[in-house]
């Protein structure tokens, strides 16, 4: 009967785990493309890609992942309408925290 027990809550825990921080595949597929540009189309950097996102996927929730990433994009944006999304320090900070989340994964999964 303990037997039995065990193996019903794993059966309703297991589903909820696997789902706990799972990035629509849209964005994650739109990630490895552009890892995958970044680095001339190799097809070798679709594993590796992938290895990173699932990285990146296991250190920050779907909509943290949204915003860091938005913050780091930004960062690039020109101009005096630019400035606005660009130059604000938690802006900065964001766009850091993410470059290096980012970076630790890349190491991880050998993107160079």
């Amino acid at each position: 009967m303990k037997v039995f027990r065990l193996l019903l809550l794993l059966a309703v825990a297991a589903p909820i785990t696997a789902y706990a921080n799972d990035f629509p595949t849209s964005d994650r597929v739109e990630y490895v493309l552009e890892c995958m540009k970044n680095h001339a189309g190799k097809y070798e950097y679709l594993y590796k890609c992938s290895c990173a996102i699932e990285n990146i996927a296991t250190q920050l929730k779907y909509e943290d992942y949204v915003e860091l990433s938005v913050a780091l994009r930004s960062q690039t944006m020109g101009g005096e309408r630019g400035a606005e999304f660009r130059d604000p320090e938690m802006v900065k900070a964001m766009a850091k925290k993410y470059k290096t989340i980012q970076t630790a994964a890349n190491a991880a999964c050998f993107v160079q």
